[in-house]
């Protein structure tokens, strides 16, 4: 039987994970020969291609690339140059997968019209939960509530399935946005989508396909969603293709300073609640004016370069 999809996981430094994430994908309700798994490695450092090629020994379906270009758009890329199946799965090589994901995804190819569509990543708490934190911080299911156009917002890149033809038809992902080494940077898959809607091409939502996606050690901090907020408002302007302007970027610091007043009236009453801590106040007051904040800094760089 030929393979009726590739997944593509692209990795860097993770080989602390892939032990854990990688052996999830093989643990099927369907078998191996219906599917085939590539794995990209970018550059990692650290024991990455040890454990990668301990794998290989395991499973006649996987394969392994190295992509020496570094950032996640290359990474995406390079996979789905070397990809010979007509559909391709993205997921990120810090998830794990449920025995019926391969299923559920052959699934919504051979039964809907949609030529890209998405799913849900759910929190997978492997060094523990905050009394803070909250499941959706690390969750996307709340879009809708049945197999469906999503129309607004995106579906997450680290559970995407695309015809490698549409992939092909935009060559692929942008290279100068997303994540590179360790310089946290977002918007290779959301400008894709945007390319998509712009031709009309319909991305659907599966609320029942799912991940369970790392809560990593570093984002169990309100920190990390003000530093992410910064550079997804940076992003904003190449992942939009946004027009800079000096009245914009002026607008954006009316807008930061407003929201942050705005917040610090409307969630600061919350604190005498049992349920609602300091951690929750600082991401609900900081992270829309950081956003901003982080469009200002993007703009300025963008007008003065």
């Amino acid at each position: 039987m030929n393979s009726e999809l590739t997944v593509i996981v692209c990795t860097y430094n993770r080989g602390h994970l892939l032990s854990e994430t990688i052996p999830t994908i093989f643990q099927q309700n369907v078998l191996n020969d219906r599917y085939q798994v590539l794995i990209v490695n970018n550059n990692s450092t650290d024991n990455t291609s040890e454990i990668l090629n301990g794998f290989i020994k395991q499973y006649d379906n996987l394969s392994v690339i190295n992509e020496s270009k570094q950032g996640l758009g290359y990474a995406k890329n390079a996979g789905m140059n070397t990809a010979t199946t007509e559909w391709i799965v993205y997921l990120d090589d810090d998830a794990k997968v449920p025995k019926d994901f391969i299923k559920k995804a052959i699934s919504n190819i051979n039964n809907s019209n949609f030529q890209c569509f998405g799913g849900v990543y759910l929190p997978w708490y492997k060094y523990g939960k905050p009394n803070w934190f909250l499941d959706k911080y690390a969750s996307n299911s709340d879009k809708l509530s049945e197999f469906d156009i999503l129309k607004e917002d995106f579906i997450a890149g680290g559970i995407m399935a695309i015809k490698k033809s549409i992939l092909n038809k935009f060559n692929g992902f942008p290279v100068n946005l997303g994540m590179s080494g360790n310089h946290v940077a977002y918007g290779e898959e959301t400008f894709l989508q945007i390319s998509m809607r712009n031709v009309g091409i319909d991305i659907g939502y599966d609320p029942n396909w799912v991940i369970y996606h790392l809560v990593n050690r570093y984002k169990l901090s309100p920190w990390w969603f003000i530093k992410s907020g910064f550079a997804s408002g940076r992003d904003s302007w190449a992942t939009y293709e946004k027009q800079v302007s000096m009245k914009k970027i002026l607008i954006y610091c009316f807008r930061s300073i407003k929201l942050f007043f705005v917040n610090l009236f409307q969630f600061t009453p919350k604190l005498i609640t049992t349920n609602y801590k300091w951690q929750n106040w600082l991401i609900d007051i900081l992270r829309p004016s950081v956003l901003k904040f982080g469009q200002i800094q993007g703009g300025i760089k963008l007008l003065f370069k």
